[in-house]
């Protein structure tokens, strides 16, 4: 018997180890590669799907940061529209708020120059009778007997002189 491993071989148990990788091998594809290929197949599904979800996200998330720039771009020029029309409101109402303390105070300085006038008037009118009580005394300490009509004519014209010469 020799070494050469060649020679061992004889056709029975090269058709045996043949048949046994044949049935090895279908065996294996049947058991363990199709399911693989199957398991394989299915992931490469939701690879795809979750690729195309993903893209479909990407997308939608650009839309929405887009459609958000827009949103703040109106409502920034919203707000300002709407600052403008207060701070014209605020002018339009301090310009009639003063408008009316205006014409509050014109009334009220209107009353008072009215009362200041009627004070004035009677205390004119205290005085006069008092300066004709005076001249009364006088003249009737003096003279004895007065005309009241004539001393009335003369402090009258007197105090008109005294207005006229202001």
């Amino acid at each position: 018997m020799g070494l050469n491993p060649l020679e061992q071989l004889n056709p029975v148990t090269m058709a045996a180890i043949a048949a046994i990788f044949l049935v090895t091998f279908f065996i294996l594809r049947k058991v363990f590669f199709l399911p693989l290929i199957e398991a394989m197949e299915r992931r490469a599904g939701k690879l795809e799907s979750a690729r195309a979800t993903y893209e479909e996200a990407k997308a939608l998330l650009e839309r929405s940061r887009k459609e958000a720039a827009e949103i703040v771009t109106d409502m920034t020029e919203e707000a300002g529209r709407l600052s403008r029309e207060v701070k014209e409101e605020l002018i339009r109402i301090r310009a009639l708020k003063i408008a009316e303390a205006s014409a509050e105070a014109d009334n009220i300085l209107a009353r008072g120059q009215k009362e200041v006038a009627r004070i004035k008037e009677a205390e004119q009118a205290k005085l006069k009778e008092q300066l004709l009580a005076c001249c009364r005394q006088t003249l009737f300490k003096m003279i004895g007997k007065v005309d009241e009509d004539a001393l009335r004519i003369v402090v009258s014209r007197v105090l008109a002189a005294g207005e006229a010469a202001k």
